[in-house]
This record gives structure tokens, C-alpha cells and sequence, in this order.
């Protein structure tokens, strides 16, 4: 009996071996697609690395990069580089959907994947600077990315130590891994990434993955219009608060804006003149709408603003500023201080609840520097105001109310006895 039972167990032992599932085969099987874009600074870059650790650690069958960057803004690439080249389960980096791009320290990425994958029409190259911006620059070993460190390519077909696999989509992804085989730690794994129904064929689970809301908040400051935007309008938003009647929503809404720029000025490769440029536009700005008028200081203001935007960073051609954003974002700052500054302003400055005749001799101390016009507080109330070019009216200084011309108040120095 002992002799007949031996022989069937090593035949079903055999038979499971050779029946054993493939990857992807077991039922419940699932591909994650961890989905990342935009500059990658290092919490984009964290977040891919945490999420191949989570879907090896999950049971998934697969993970997918796909990837859309065309700068990288942290050294933790290298890092990633190197955990994606020897990855905890199959590994699939997919540069897509067109037009998608892989410049930089994400054509890096794509290179190390054991399956390298492409959109047609996506562009890949630009391999040097690894990291944006006059860094140090990364050695490249000998392969694709030699030939590609100051030029880039239009994928159409299959590039060796590339591009292994071109595909629209992540469904025609799908379909040409089937039955691939990878290389996983030294282990030979054959992927199952469809399933057979009554229909015919159909992919098996997939879960998409995408940043948290901090992160993509913190990829939005590093687009360079992003930042260039938000530094200038937050500005203009801060004069606006100092023409309303005190601290309220627009604050919040300038200290948000400012808070997200300096998060894009702080790792974005700037060019500090470009910087220094911006502020003075909305000092020009700022100092026109002081005079009451819109003078050849808010032009040259707003020239200003489109000549520091358009030379904000300096990490061409992986990061270029778009010069019709630029021009809109500083038509639309330039109209605020013409319109929207002023007409608010206007109305502050002439509410009929305070009067104006009643004012005359009464005293106040001045808020600005008087060139000659300037503002006011006088009980209680800010006016606009002008006086003399030899009054020499500093913020602070005590000042005395001589006349009233329409919104105008005219001031003299205070006297003390």
C-alpha cells in the first residue's frame, strides 16, 4: 500500500509544480499604476518609492510608473534610480500618454526599469543636468543616455536600452506584457496581466495611484509660472490688504500665495536678477498707484514683470517658461494696479461716513514717504494725501490737515510747540 501511495504523491507534487500559476495568474491578482507628473521634487520622488515598497509588500502582481516630467528638482532621483532598477516585484516604467515627456533625471528612471515602455509621439532626452539647473552634474554610464545629454527624441518605435515596448495606452500596455518574462531578484517571473472571460480577453485588476493633495500643492509651486505668479500676485495682493480696511480674507489669501511661492523659489535653479526684477516691477506698480495715477512707472513696471518672467529659472530646455502665460499673468497684475487697486482706493479714501471738510486742522501722522503724494491716518482713518517736496514727510511723522481737494487731503508737517 506504502509502495502505491509514494508514487502518487511525487506525480501530484509534479503536476502542481508544472501547474503552478504565473504572475498574475492567482485569482485576486491586481496591477498598480502609480501615476507621477510635473517636476519631481523630493516628495513626488518619495511618494514612487513608497508606493513600489507598498504594492510589493500588497501582493500586487505589477507595478506601472507612469511618468510625464521633463525636470527633476531633487538628488533623491538617484536614490529612486536605483531602487527601481532592482525592484521588490515586476517593474514596468511607461512614459505616457503622448505628449509626455522624460527629460533629465526621468529619463534616468526609465532607463534603470527592467521593462521600459513608451507613448508614441512622448519625447525622451535631455539626459544632462540630472537634476535641473547648474548642479553638478551625475555621471552617465555608457548606453542610450550617453546621446542624449543635450538632445532629445520623438518616440515611433522601439529604441534599444530604451524603449522596449511603444504603447498608447496603459489598456495596449496591458495587452504586450502578457507572457513577458522579467528578471526579480534573480528570479524568473512570467507576467499575467490578462484574464480570459466569455467575451475573450480582458486585463486583470488595475489600481491607479496619484500624490496626495500636499504633494501635488508642492509640485504646483514648482512649475515655474506657478511660482512667478504667485510671487507677484501675492505682492499685489499684500498692497491691495494695506488699501482695504485692515487685516481680513485678502491677508490670508496673499500669505497663502506667498507661503506657496517661496516653496517653488526655494528649490526651483533661479536666476536672482530675475527675481530682484519682479519685486522692483511691483515697486514701480506700486509706487504709481501712490501718486494717484498710472504714470511711465507702471510701464516700466510692467516691462519689468514680462522681462523677469521670461528669464525666471535657469534650467533650459528642461524647464522653459511659456511666454504667453507670462504675458497674461503680467497684463493681469498690471490691470489689478490700474483698476482694482485703484478703484478700491478710490472708495476707501472717499467715504461720505467720515466727511472731508471737518478735517481741515485736524491732525494725523503719515503712513508712507510723501514724494510728493503719499497717505495719511487721520482718526482713524487712512486718505490719500499730498504735500510739499520739501516737507520731507516720512512714515511716522506728524502731520496736520491744511485743505481738502475732492479725495485729496493736503498736509503740512505738524509743528510740535
Amino acid at each position: 500500500m506504502t509502495a502505491r501511495i509514494i508514487p502518487l504523491l511525487l506525480i501530484t507534487s509534479l503536476l502542481l509544480v508544472l501547474g503552478s500559476p504565473a504572475a498574475g495568474d492567482e485569482p485576486g491578482g491586481r496591477i498598480e499604476i502609480i501615476e507621477i507628473s510635473g517636476n519631481l521634487d523630493r516628495p513626488a520622488l518619495n511618494f514612487v518609492s513608497d508606493r513600489v515598497e507598498a504594492a510589493a509588500s500588497g501582493g500586487a502582481t505589477a507595478a506601472i510608473i507612469q511618468l510625464d516630467s521633463r525636470a527633476t528638482l531633487s538628488a533623491a532621483v538617484v536614490q529612486l534610480a536605483a531602487r527601481i532598477a532592482d525592484p521588490p516585484l515586476p517593474l514596468v516604467v511607461w512614459v505616457g500618454p503622448a505628449p509626455a515627456s522624460a527629460f533629465g533625471g526621468a529619463a534616468r528612471l526609465l532607463a534603470a526599469a527592467p521593462i521600459k515602455a513608451a507613448a508614441p509621439g512622448v519625447r525622451i532626452g535631455y539626459s544632462q543636468p540630472v537634476i535641473a539647473g547648474n548642479y553638478p552634474r551625475h555621471p552617465v554610464r555608457p548606453g542610450p543616455l550617453e546621446d542624449l545629454t543635450e538632445s532629445a527624441f520623438t518616440v515611433a518605435e522601439p529604441t534599444e536600452g530604451l524603449v522596449e515596448i511603444v504603447a498608447p495606452s496603459i489598456s495596449n500596455l496591458l495587452v504586450e506584457l502578457d507572457g513577458r518574462t522579467v528578471e526579480v531578484r534573480d528570479s524568473l517571473v512570467t507576467l499575467r496581466t490578462l484574464r480570459t472571460t466569455e467575451d475573450g480577453a480582458a486585463a486583470i485588476e488595475t489600481v491607479f495611484y496619484e500624490p496626495s493633495i500636499g504633494v501635488r500643492l508642492l509640485q504646483l509651486a514648482t512649475g515655474v509660472e506657478a511660482a512667478f505668479f504667485f510671487l507677484v500676485a501675492g505682492l499685489a495682493v499684500v498692497v491691495f490688504e494695506f488699501y482695504a480696511l485692515g487685516p481680513g480674507i485678502a491677508a490670508a489669501v496673499a500669505a497663502l500665495m506667498l507661503l506657496i511661492s517661496g516653496y517653488g523659489l526655494a528649490v526651483l535653479p533661479l536666476r536672482g536678477w530675475a527675481v530682484g526684477l519682479a519685486l522692483a516691477a511691483v515697486w514701480f506698480l506700486t509706487t504709481d498707484l501712490q501718486r494717484g495715477r498710472a504714470g511711465p512707472l507702471t510701464g516700466l513696471g510692467a516691462l519689468a514683470m514680462l522681462v523677469s518672467g521670461l528669464y525666471f529659472t535657469d534650467a533650459a530646455p528642461q524647464i522653459r517658461p511659456s511666454w504667453w502665460i507670462v504675458t497674461v499673468i503680467t497684463v493681469s497684475v498690471t490691470a489689478f494696479y490700474v483698476i482694482g487697486i485703484r478703484t478700491v482706493a478710490r472708495a476707501r479714501f472717499s467715504t461720505p461716513t467720515m466727511g472731508r471738510r471737518h478735517l481741515i486742522g485736524r491732525s494725523g501722522v503719515a503712513v508712507t514717504r510723501f514724494d510728493p503724494d503719499g497717505v495719511v491716518e487721520v482718526e482713524g482713518a487712512r486718505w490719500q494725501a499730498t504735500a510739499h517736496r520739501e516737507a520731507g514727510l516720512g512714515p511716522g511723522d506728524p502731520v496736520v490737515v491744511r485743505g481738502v481737494d475732492g479725495p485729496i487731503l493736503e498736509v503740512d508737517p505738524l509743528i510740535q510747540p
